[in-house]
């Protein structure tokens, strides 16, 4: 079957662009003019494809779908929701009560349901989603609906740690190990409140398992070449990183390593997701052979770089950049600013062979600088571990460095 993705795209992009040709050609006329323009345009085509198929004809699904995320934009979600719903209810009349391509309008209502606060609704229509997916295991849509899945996880999950209460905990009963049906009287559960460290690692695990499917399901299907899964796979060693998962997180590495190889990727790019798989391995080796044995790594990356005629520059960048670079390399860096920052700080500091910070001190700032977010900043070195750096394949047993760091809020 085809997907809805591809069947109507076209068909939807084309009813947006009514909105483009609306402003565009009445340029003259308030923005709130040029939409309610394309809404009328939008609802003379859902009239002609009612009046020459019928009210649930295939010919609605794309002008509905279109005129849902209009609405949606024009901040008219109950307008928004009749639209989408009266698309899918056209898509299961012409193919089927469970067919896969009620997705992107289930999405639809789920970025509707969003954009008003109603986070059960939201929750409800997720749950549908999945239990739809459930049906096609092994379908390429599957693996998408997993993938936004987990991302909405991950995205309670740093929610709930930056100190917010997002009413997905309550409601997924996160509190108590696991998600569920939203049922408040379930079993006697008191899913109002529990323990943090419980729904910190419900969360993680459930979006890491989401995360694992979708990888699963396009390793299935052979889509090697897919767009789709490096960033799945760097998502997922994120994920493993933040909330644990050694093993996994290492996997998740290495597999993109051998999509980078089988895909003929950029030498200089396998070469840096070798030189994160050594980072990975030292992050989490225990005692001086797994640190040395992840340093012979290191060293290993840094002469194929070499015989493979990377330029000297490019090897600088990975191995000895004016500004070290905090482990593990595909998290955000604590120490980079924003683009506008009220100041900087020069700090010195050694890096040992290892990565590891030692002897930091502040030596300049910019005038009126923050004392507290030097201090900040002189911390945040001292916490955190960096790539060890390499001159002709040999680790340095200590570099000095004066690096200067911006000042944020």
């Amino acid at each position: 079957m085809v997907a809805f993705d591809r069947r109507w795209a076209a068909k939807i992009a084309a009813g947006m662009l009514v909105l483009g040709a609306a402003v565009v050609c009445a340029s003259a006329l308030p923005q709130d003019a040029a939409k309610q323009d394309a809404l009328a345009s939008l609802h003379e085509e859902v009239l002609a494809a009612e009046q020459q198929g019928g009210p649930n004809s295939a010919g609605i699904i794309a002008p509905l779908t279109a005129l849902g995320l209009l609405y949606r934009e024009t901040g008219e979600p109950r307008l928004a929701a009749a639209a989408l719903n009266q698309a899918m209810a056209a898509v299961r009349v012409n193919y089927g009560l469970y067919s896969l391509d009620q997705a992107p309008l289930i999405r639809g209502l789920i970025a509707n349901a969003d954009a008003v606060g109603d986070s059960l609704s939201a929750w409800e229509l997720e749950q549908g989603l999945l239990k739809l997916a459930a049906r096609h295991p092994d379908d390429l849509e599957t693996a998408r609906i997993f993938r936004e899945t987990a991302d909405r996880r991950m995205d309670v999950l740093a929610r709930f740690d930056a100190g917010e209460l997002p009413r997905e905990v309550i409601i997924g009963c996160y509190y108590h190990g696991a998600s569920s049906e939203p049922d408040f009287s379930m079993a006697g559960r008191n899913c109002t409140a529990g323990s943090r460290d419980t729904a910190r690692r419900s969360l993680a695990m459930e979006a890491r398992a989401y995360y694992v499917r979708a990888v699963e399901i396009i390793l299935r299907n052979q889509s090697y070449a897919s767009d789709d899964l490096p960033p799945l796979l760097i998502d997922l060693a994120k994920s493993s990183y933040e909330y644990g998962g050694e093993s996994l997180g290492r996997r998740c590495l290495t597999y993109l390593l051998a999509y980078q190889a089988s895909n003929e990727a950029p030498l200089l790019s396998r070469a840096e997701t070798l030189v994160q798989i050594a980072d990975w391995d030292l992050l989490h080796a225990v005692g001086l052979n797994e640190e040395d044995a992840a340093l012979a790594e290191y060293s290993r990356a840094y002469e194929l770089m070499r015989q493979k005629g990377v330029a000297d520059d490019a090897v600088r960048g990975i191995f000895a950049p004016d500004a070290p670079i905090v482990l593990p390399a595909f998290m955000p860096s604590p120490l980079e600013g924003e683009s506008e920052s009220s100041g900087y700080v020069d700090v010195a500091f050694v890096i040992d062979k290892y990565g590891r910070s030692k002897h930091v001190k502040v030596v300049d700032a910019a005038e009126g600088a923050d004392r507290e977010a030097a201090k900040r900043v002189e911390h945040l070195i001292m916490r955190s571990r960096f790539r060890p750096r390499l001159f002709d394949s040999r680790t340095a047993d200590e570099s000095r460095l004066v690096v200067r760091y911006p000042l944020t809020e």
